[in-house]
């Protein structure tokens, strides 16, 4: 039987991963992922004449830069390179000859235990031994293995092995080894560019993952450790606090985008009942600054802001991400249980047919099948699709139960 468990465990310092020694590393034993769910899985490259990618790291001797532009043009590849004291660093745009002749290489940023990866939040994974997991919060793992066909990633108590066509996270920072040249005594004051430099190694290090941990006194231990690591280099206290602030709000809007605060994420969907009436609406904006930081727009149009004391009071509760049981299974919940929907999917008409009687017996009355001929109509990853209009479960785990029975089917055949 498969078996959903949500994993939601404590952040983690993403530098206590690069700290694990091989015993640490070898002593769990490694799950094999054969299949993923709820997560945008790797596309396949198109055709290019050269192998760089924006943002990529490149190196030529001891000089480092990075790959900012990527065009169709003669000189179709340009590198920001790092600068030491210009005001602005230098962007060359090059021929594929010249990058040759330079000799300019990319750093490899998929290094074996030098390499963090992030998996998004809702990802679902199920093992060969039929056991699915759903990442209720996103997650950093460090890169144990890389080899052409698949990779193995590992926490402090989970190691995952992934093919690369399904491996669906990201690259969340990599340890590159850039020799540090010697500053004279007269070395120029950091410039504005490269103080934002070191504040974005800095903060992408120092801030926690979890949003809830963000607080004013956080904020003023990551800006003094800043200092204590600028201790010995010569800036402009302005151009420090400038660089600080404007940093510090980028960094919060690009963590927002995918972490929780409090369970409630940005763009989540919004469920109050009133006087037995249902209002839905949608989180369009997240500081957690503020002392009432869910700003939600209901579907009226109506624009309020709330704390989350105010949503718990007012029974304002968030509709969670569609949780996906099996390819033709899923189903989606409010926090409160108030709300719950059900779908499931099948590759033809015929299918769906053949198995309408057996899964209305199951789960209860379905809705007329529908065709949702673009993905963004699917919510499981098949073509046509009934929804649970009124079940034969009373209880929330009896419905999500019945759900799982059906999941464990197979629905590619007439039954």
């Amino acid at each position: 039987m498969n078996q959903l468990f949500n994993l939601n465990t404590t952040d983690q310092n993403p530098n206590s991963l690069l700290e694990m020694t091989d015993e640490e590393i070898q002593s769990l034993e490694v799950l094999d992922v054969v299949a993923v769910f709820g997560a945008s899985l790797p596309q396949p490259e198109l055709v290019k004449p050269h192998l760089f990618n924006l943002g990529d790291i490149v190196t030529q001797g001891q000089h480092y830069g990075v790959v900012t532009s990527l065009t169709e043009t003669d000189r179709p590849i340009t590198i920001t390179w790092d600068g030491r004291s210009d005001s602005e660093a230098d962007a060359f745009a090059y021929t594929l000859d010249e990058i040759r002749f330079f000799q300019i290489s990319i750093v490899s940023q998929f290094v074996p235990l030098k390499t963090l990866l992030e998996l998004p939040a809702n990802t679902t994974m199920q093992f060969g031994n039929a056991k699915l997991v759903k990442l209720n919060q996103t997650r950093v793992f460090l890169l144990e293995e890389v080899t052409e066909h698949h990779l193995i990633i590992r926490s402090l108590d989970e190691r995952f092995r992934f093919t690369r066509q399904l491996f669906p996270g990201r690259l969340f920072a990599c340890a590159v080894d850039i020799p540090i040249l010697d500053r004279p005594e007269t070395a120029s004051p950091l410039t504005l560019l490269e103080l934002k430099t070191r504040l974005r190694v800095h903060l992408a290090l120092a801030m926690p993952n979890n949003l809830e941990l963000i607080t004013t006194a956080k904020k003023q231990q990551i800006f003094q450790e800043l200092r204590c690591l600028l201790a010995e280099e010569r800036y402009d206290d302005f151009h420090l606090n400038a660089a600080w602030e404007e940093l510090w709000q980028q960094q919060l809007k690009s963590l927002v985008q995918d972490r929780d605060f409090h369970g409630i994420y940005l763009g989540s969907r919004i469920l109050r009942q009133r006087s037995g009436i249902k209002i839905f609406g949608t989180i369009v904006e997240l500081n957690i600054e503020l002392l009432r930081p869910f700003q939600i727009q209901w579907d009226s149009g109506e624009v309020q802001i709330y704390s989350l004391t105010e949503l718990r009071c007012l029974g304002i509760t968030q509709i969670e991400p569609i949780a996906k049981l099996s390819p033709n299974v899923a189903y989606q919940v409010s926090g409160d249980g108030s709300y719950f929907k059900a779908w499931i999917g099948f590759r033809t008409k015929a299918l769906a047919k053949a198995w309408w009687r057996f899964i209305k017996k199951q789960v209860g009355y379905l809705s007329h099948l529908q065709d949702c001929y673009t993905p963004e109509l699917r919510h499981t990853d098949k073509r046509y699709e009934y929804g649970v209009e009124k079940y034969r479960q009373k209880t929330l785990a009896k419905r999500i139960e019945a759900l799982q029975k059906v999941a464990e089917l197979n629905l590619e055949q007439i039954p």
